[in-house]
């Protein structure tokens, strides 16, 4: 059952478009950053900081994939809030300080959601 979940999890990427692999990057960040809030510490302090390294390599992807003669100013201020995010995780992974943790996922999650609304409304061009 895994494998067939597995197949059809890596056959949603190869058909994703642009657009929808950024929202896939965003709900995997997102569902990281979840787990992490519900681990027990010290106890799962293994998968926290798998986790959040996980987190800060999806931060990495999205920020190398902005383009700024095409972004502007949008890539330059998402050039700003990943690079925060990507501090703030560090400190978090650090400290294992979960409300460090909230400010990442409230500020994926508000980015997140715009990300979805462009895709909704077309303003994402797919070529992108």
């Amino acid at each position: 059952m895994q494998a067939y979940g597995r197949h059809y999890q890596q056959q949603a990427i190869e058909t994703a478009s642009p657009a929808q692999l950024i929202l896939m990057l965003y709900d995997r960040a997102l569902r990281a950053l979840v787990q992490v809030q519900q681990a027990t510490l010290p106890d799962d302090l293994e998968m926290v900081n798998r986790e959040l390294q996980r987190v800060q390599d999806i931060v990495t992807e999205l920020r190398l994939a902005l383009d700024f003669e095409k972004g502007g100013s949008i890539a330059t201020q998402l050039n700003a809030l990943y690079g925060f995010c990507l501090d703030r995780l560090i400190t978090a992974n650090i400290r294992k300080d979960l409300a460090v943790v909230e400010e990442v996922r409230s500020v994926l999650a508000g980015l997140r959601d715009a990300w979805d609304e462009a895709c909704v409304r077309g303003s994402v061009l797919v070529g992108s």
